[in-house]
């Protein structure tokens, strides 16, 4: 990657992170958890479970829990 490019990701990404920063967390750690539910541990979708519930808005975080199956 040129140094251009770099420097322009860095740059949307800390823009994105000033505006919405709970936001990118978010998306991020749904993102993750769908990785970690491959792995199946079951500590660290807990974990995240926890982050998510604590960021989303109450019917956003049960929306999102009914998706997954339980």
């Amino acid at each position: 990657m040129s140094e251009y490019n770099q420097t322009l990701d860095d740059n949307m990404l800390r823009d994105m992170n000033d505006v919405c920063p709970d936001e990118m967390v978010v998306a991020s750690l749904m993102k993750y958890y769908d990785v970690c539910i491959d792995n199946y541990d079951k500590t660290i979708l807990e974990a995240i479970e926890r982050v998510l519930e604590r960021y989303m808005s109450h019917s956003d975080f049960n929306s999102w829990v009914s998706t997954r199956g339980k």
